[in-house]
């Protein structure tokens, strides 16, 4: 019998929402529409629908199907056309400033799952301010009130609990945060210093000597996207 993994084990996933809900959208709405002109016209508005097949795999492929999993010994990035695996020996920097990309002592690979947002950071930059003045705000009262009342209320409203702050990061960012998290984690188990490492590409190609990124190619997006550009070609050939 195996020993269940525990929660700091299991791999952590990342997908954008708005990615994942709008490739739905567009994918379902395509699909529709699609069967609809099959249904309605036959083969006279045949290209028409072969388009809208083709739009639809596309949208699975670059909205639905990304995903990043961070694990224990490596990173999972699930792009649209390939699969990389990353063990954290080779990963030598994560960074998310346009995109969110993952770096090794040869290679960069981006990761389509983790979109990087302005806005969103922003926004999240914005939640962070109005949560440090909350917090200072009783602090301040207190010591109006110290020399009169004791600061009994301020110590009470102090001891409320704070909010973790990864959880007012961007989406990005804490992916960023995470990994970076599980990458040391991982150096610090394999005897070996993570900072050391960034500094000096060369030891990281020793910390990851005999590993190299497995990179696959996604058959479940590439074939429906071959067979609708496929059916496109023809449809408008016996059009």
């Amino acid at each position: 019998m195996t020993t269940p993994a525990s929660p700091v084990d299991k791999p952590t996933a990342y997908r954008g929402v708005s990615a994942v809900i709008g490739g739905a959208v567009v994918m379902l709405f395509c699909i529709g529409g699609a069967v609809d002109l099959l249904a309605e016209e036959g083969t006279a508005d045949m290209p028409g629908a072969a388009i809208m097949l083709l739009v639809a795999a596309l949208a699975f492929a670059y909205g639905v199907f990304p995903a990043a999993f961070s694990g224990v010994d490596a990173l999972v990035v699930r792009n649209p056309l390939r699969t990389i695996t990353l063990s954290w020996g080779i990963v030598t920097k994560l960074t998310a400033q346009l995109s969110f990309i993952a770096f090794t002592p040869t290679r960069r690979y981006t990761v389509w799952a983790v979109p990087v947002s302005l806005r969103d950071r922003r926004r999240a930059e914005r939640a962070r301010m109005r949560d440090l003045a909350r917090q200072n705000r009783p602090a301040r009262a207190g010591r109006q009130r110290l020399s009169g009342l004791g600061g009994y209320d301020d110590v009470r409203r102090s001891s409320s609990p704070t909010p973790d702050p990864i959880e007012k990061l961007s989406f990005a960012d804490q992916a960023i945060t995470e990994m970076t998290a599980r990458r040391e984690n991982w150096y610090h188990r394999a005897g070996l210093d993570p900072d050391a490492l960034v500094a000096e590409p060369t030891s990281a190609e020793g910390a990851g000597a005999g590993q190299l990124p497995e990179i696959s190619w996604n058959i479940v997006t590439l074939a429906p996207i071959a067979a609708c550009a496929v059916f496109v070609i023809v449809a408008f050939a016996v059009k």
